[in-house]
């Protein structure tokens, strides 16, 4: 493997102000790279295509629709391993709503070691916002603030929180690191790990309003300090590249009639894994700064995002298993259905008791109710699934793949 000074990003973006503060980034924190990047402009009008980026930019394609993440990734991955080809650079897959952190001598001391490493594919860890469906970041910030809110507040106007609270049993381990930003695995209402919150010196504003676009209040991300084996289920947003390769291998995902699964990139990194490639997991390099997106609001955001993990959890070493993804999806269909459910109690809780101290006003009162009218569209979106369709959607995913790696084996 090389080590050069040539590096080329393929990303897509509706957004290319969002896509060249990411390159903006990277060209101040790596000047002596050459930077070169490769974009799919999805969503765009015509004005896209004229936008003047701060490096040399490829346009892959413009399209004034938004493809399913599956076939954006696979478009990228295609691209970019044509131009490492040719350019003979370091690879890299990125989201568009990242910013570069890593200081150059300390990536190119990354880089040395992955390649001492005979790394093929690495993903690197984000700090700053939680790369997940919002939804899925309130639940044990709400309930954080709420256990703040009852042990300082001892009024009569906090009784409804009190009550909240005394049904919810505390955890004596301390926190539990992994996971804590992500209410799928951290709200436990028989377990919970707390976090401490200063009621004091809360800015309310700043809190409601992020909780509306799902970014960091209470709980941070785990971060990693060294580089360690990747599994093959690691997220791909930033994921950097060695060996071209890794990129024949395609994102994957179910396809039904409405619904699209996510995740499609821990399905790749798991057939790379497979295909005995060498992947690691490195500490961040990039900071992720959430924004608003073509897909926020949309309830299949997080209903794909259920699929996906439920797919990837049915998996047995190469296989998938259609018990263990009926299971996995019907679990998670039910504790997402819980975790809206408790954060639209605890959002009435918040605002009433914000109120009774007039701690908000009309502005914020209006983000802490589009947030309970989204839960209200989101609860029977999840409870009218058709499990009969995933399935079968899920047997023809399965039955594509086994054809695919048949013929694969003839050639």
């Amino acid at each position: 493997m090389r080590h050069n000074r040539n590096i080329h990003i393929a990303l897509a973006t509706a957004e290319p102000d969002v896509a060249n503060r990411l390159l903006r980034s990277m060209q101040h924190e790596l000047p002596s790279f050459s930077i070169k990047a490769s974009i799919l402009l999805i969503g765009s009008s015509k004005s896209s295509l004229f936008y003047k980026f701060c490096v040399p930019v490829d346009i892959i394609e413009s399209v004034t629709f938004s493809p399913p993440i599956v076939d954006s990734r696979n478009i990228c991955q295609q691209h970019l391993q044509r131009k490492m080809n040719q350019e003979g650079s370091i690879g890299f897959i990125l989201d568009d709503d990242l910013l570069w952190t890593i200081p150059e001598h300390k990536f190119i001391s990354l880089i040395e070691q992955l390649i001492a490493k005979e790394c093929d594919m690495a993903f690197s860890a984000l700090s700053g916002d939680s790369p997940i469906p919002k939804e899925y970041t309130r639940a044990s910030p709400l309930l954080d603030v709420l256990m703040a809110i009852s042990d300082a507040d001892a009024s009569d106007k906090s009784v409804a929180i009190q009550r909240y609270i005394s049904c919810i049993d505390i955890s004596e381990l301390g926190y539990v690191e992994c996971n804590a930003h992500h209410d799928f695995y951290s709200f436990n209402q028989r377990n919970f790990c707390r976090y401490e919150v200063n009621i004091s010196s809360m800015q309310w504003h700043g809190f409601i309003d992020n909780l509306v676009k799902g970014k960091t209040t209470t709980r941070q991300v785990e971060l990693p300090s060294v580089i360690t084996p990747a599994g093959g289920r690691e997220r791909g947003g930033a994921t950097l590249i060695f060996n071209a390769d890794v990129l024949s291998i395609k994102n994957d995902a179910i396809r039904s009639i409405k619904l699209i699964s996510r995740r499609s990139d821990m399905i790749m990194a798991t057939d790379v894994a497979h295909a005995s490639f060498k992947l690691f997991k490195t500490p961040p390099m990039l900071e992720h700064r959430r924004n608003e997106s073509f897909d926020t609001h949309d309830c299949n955001k997080i209903i794909g995002d259920i699929l996906g993990y439920a797919l990837v959890e049915s998996r047995d070493s190469v296989d998938f298993c259609s018990k263990k993804f009926t299971k996995n999806l019907s679990q998670r269909i039910k504790q997402t259905n819980v975790i809206i459910r408790e954060s639209s109690i605890m959002l009435q809780l918040l605002e009433r008791w914000l109120h009774d101290h007039k701690y908000i006003g009309i502005e914020e009162s209006k983000l802490l109710k589009s947030m309970l009218s989204e839960n209200k569209l989101l609860m029977p979106a999840l409870l009218s699934i058709d499990m009969p369709l995933i399935l079968k959607s899920f047997n023809s995913f399965v039955m594509m793949r086994d054809t695919a790696c048949a013929l694969s084996a003839t050639e």
